[in-house]
């Protein structure tokens, strides 16, 4: 009964955040919804697979018809060179269908590190930086293919609230800054320089599976010449599978 009490309670809880985050946004702005599982298993010691399935489309008024919609699978592989950095080295697919427009299909590379600072014992653990660096390699076709290349830099970390950690059972706070820059200055694409700001409510359920639903903004410029400016917001739902919780959390 505990944890259906559990499952209750998050669920009234996410649909609070969720609600907000739709009512407030501008008619000029787009909201987008994503859906997606991440996966992680240990190889053995201190090398991991990973991956994922993310479904993502704008919120028309007719669902899965939208006039935008993403499918896009990823998968790779993480080594721990030590307790504090992990090395992560994968592929992407991804296929964007535009009711307007072409479609466009991608393949991604990618070479990531992942840094684990301050991480010291005592309360400062509880709020774990986590610092993510990732070199990206992109194969873009609409009508014809391109090439590019991208730096992230991205800025997490997770907040307890009914436990003095990440645990079976607690609630979180999963936050998130992220920001892309294109590497090179003869980049025709749209959309090329963003920022991400993410913040949400995640639920532990064991230590294999736990659930968030984030509300993330991304700020992007219309044109090559123009400034950032709020363009998109998302509605996030993700399930993750690990057997650590941990890498729960180092997810995407």
């Amino acid at each position: 009964m505990k944890r259906w009490h559990s499952i209750s309670l998050f669920v009234a809880v996410v649909v609070g955040v969720a609600a907000p985050a739709q009512a407030q946004t501008p008619d000029d702005t787009n909201t987008q919804v994503s859906l997606g599982y991440e996966y992680r298993r240990l190889i053995k010691e201190r090398l991991r697979g990973f991956g994922d399935l993310i479904y993502e489309e704008r919120a028309d008024s007719e669902f899965f018809r939208a006039s935008q919609a993403e499918l896009s699978t990823t998968g790779g592989v993480s080594y721990d060179a030590s307790k504090r950095i992990r090395l992560e080295g994968g592929l992407g697919l991804y296929y964007t269908y535009r009711s307007k427009l072409s479609d466009t299909f991608e393949t991604r590379l990618w070479q990531a590190a992942t840094f684990d600072w301050p991480d010291s014992p005592g309360a400062v653990r509880r709020f774990v930086l986590q610092h993510k660096v990732r070199l990206e390699e992109r194969f873009r076709r609409t009508e014809d293919w391109s090439f590019a290349l991208r730096f992230r830099y991205r800025l997490a970390f997770a907040i307890p609230l009914n436990r003095y950690t990440v645990e079976p059972r607690a609630f979180y706070l999963p936050l998130k800054a992220e920001f892309f820059v294109p590497l090179g200055d003869d980049i025709e694409e749209l959309f090329t320089k963003q920022t991400r700001f993410t913040a949400g409510l995640g639920y532990v359920f064991d230590k294999s599976w736990t659930l968030e639903l984030r509300y993330a903004q991304l700020r992007m410029r219309d044109t090559i010449g123009a400034d950032l400016q709020t363009t998109d917001h998302f509605i996030e739902l993700r399930v993750k599978s690990s057997f650590r919780i941990v890498d729960l959390l180092k997810g995407r």
